[in-house]
């Protein structure tokens, strides 16, 4: 009975500077989509690890949603049984539905020989955020499956460009368990931004992709500082900026929030700084009943899907 494998890794959306349209992939932390044939034409999902409240129903869950729009576009209705394992929880602000999403287009697609190039996969994964949080966005399932860096500049495959990651560059991620909906989080969004703070943004996206190019961690430190977003969303996320100053008095070379939260995450030079850096966080939150998950990655431009 044919069977494949593949991992998507979790994602920071935004990194700042780059809302919307920004998004890294970190490397170990992600999720795995089995698909096993089932010699029918009709898709089934027959388990789902570390997802409680994940749904089964094929119209309900991104995987099977992803899978089908495949199928569709390709008028190949070749079915297969399908199992989720999740790697992180839902609701972190890492790209859950993301990882998952990618993960099920990148099994299909090498389960049929590979139809579609890496970059084709990505409108079909947004398929599955859709699904999850009622909009195809690309800013996390971009990066699961071209991995490092990528900027969205639109919805056609020659639209994601990929950046060059720092050498050596670590990033400290921290979820604390509290529950942010993405469509709260996108409500305290101002409709209107004065022009000056609009050129600021503009300018340190600049710097940032320069800095990236040119492996400077000082401009890339210097560059990444969310002028529209934080400013908001961090009222959503409790002890916000002790947090931050906790990681720059740790010599955090940036911090910020991922995607819409809660989880926060913070860039450093070395694995050592990158530890000392968790360790600090970790204790902010000590005392106050939020339990928290953190995790350590070092960042690599071939950290998207694969079959595993």
């Amino acid at each position: 009975m044919k069977t494949i494998r593949a991992f998507a890794p979790a994602t920071i959306a935004n990194i700042n500077v780059g809302f919307d349209v920004l998004g890294l992939a970190l490397n170990e932390l992600g999720d795995t989509v089995e698909l096993i044939d089932n010699h029918s034409d009709k898709n089934k999902i027959i388990e789902i690890k570390n997802g409680a409240n994940l749904p089964f129903e094929v119209d309900e869950n991104c995987c099977s949603v992803v899978i089908k729009k495949m199928q569709e576009a390709l008028n190949n209705f070749k079915g297969v049984d399908i199992k989720i394992v999740k790697g992180f929880a839902a609701g972190s602000g890492l790209g859950s539905s993301s990882a998952s999403s990618a993960a099920a287009a990148f099994a299909y697609n090498s389960y049929l020989g590979k139809p579609f190039k890496s970059e084709e996969l990505i409108a079909f994964a947004a398929e599955g955020e859709r699904v999850a949080c009622g909009a195809a966005h690309t800013d996390n399932v971009a990066p699961a499956l071209l991995g490092g860096i990528v900027l969205s500049k639109g919805k056609n495959p020659k639209d994601y460009i990929k950046l060059p990651v720092l050498e050596g560059l670590y990033v400290v991620t921290l979820f604390p368990n509290i529950k942010v909906k993405t469509s709260d989080s996108r409500k305290l969004l101002k409709e209107t931004i004065p022009m000056t703070t609009v050129s600021r943004q503009v300018a340190l996206m600049g710097a940032f992709v320069v800095s990236l190019y040119q492996n400077d961690f000082d401009l890339f430190s210097a560059s990444l500082h969310d002028l529209i977003v934080e400013p908001m969303r961090k009222l959503l996320i409790p002890k916000f900026d002790e947090l931050k100053q906790t990681a720059l008095d740790n010599k955090a070379l940036a911090f910020g929030i991922s995607g819409s939260g809660p989880s926060v995450f913070a860039f450093a030079r070395d694995e050592a700084t990158a530890i000392s850096i968790k360790n600090a966080l970790e204790k902010v939150y000590e005392n106050t009943g939020i339990i928290t998950e953190s995790y350590i990655n070092k960042l690599s431009e071939k950290s998207g899907a694969k079959i595993i």
